[in-house]
C-alpha cells in the first residue's frame, strides 16, 4: 500500500514538474509570437534552405529552445495546439505579418 502510494506520488510530481517546466518555458503569447516568426521564416525562405535554417535557428535561440528543453517544448505545443482561438490568432497574424515581411524583403 505504502509502496504504491509512493509510486503514485512520484509519478504525480514528475507530471506536475513537467507541466510547470512547460508553463515556465513559454507563455501563450510568447508561443504565438514564436509560431508566427517560425511560419514566416518557412514562407519567406522556402526557396533558400540555408537562409531558412539559419533563421529558424536564430528564432529558436532567441526563445531559449535547446535540446535540453525540447521535451518540455513538445509538451507545451501539444497543450497550446488544443486552443482553437490561439491557433486562429496565429494563422491570422501569419497571414498579415508574413505578407508584410515578404514585401519588405523583396
Amino acid at each position: 500500500m505504502i509502496k504504491s502510494l509512493t509510486k503514485l506520488l512520484s509519478i504525480s510530481l514528475v507530471v506536475l514538474s513537467s507541466q510547470t517546466w512547460a508553463d515556465a518555458l513559454m507563455t501563450k503569447d510568447q508561443y504565438a509570437d514564436y509560431s508566427v516568426l517560425y511560419q514566416c521564416a518557412d514562407i519567406n525562405f522556402h526557396n533558400d534552405l540555408a537562409k531558412k535554417e539559419a533563421e529558424l535557428m536564430r528564432i529558436e535561440d532567441s526563445y531559449g529552445l535547446t535540446d535540453d528543453n525540447f521535451d518540455a517544448f513538445d509538451e507545451l505545443i501539444t497543450e497550446y495546439e488544443r486552443d482553437d482561438v490561439l491557433l486562429d490568432t496565429i494563422r491570422e497574424r501569419t497571414r498579415t505579418e508574413c505578407s508584410i515581411s515578404s514585401l519588405a524583403s523583396n
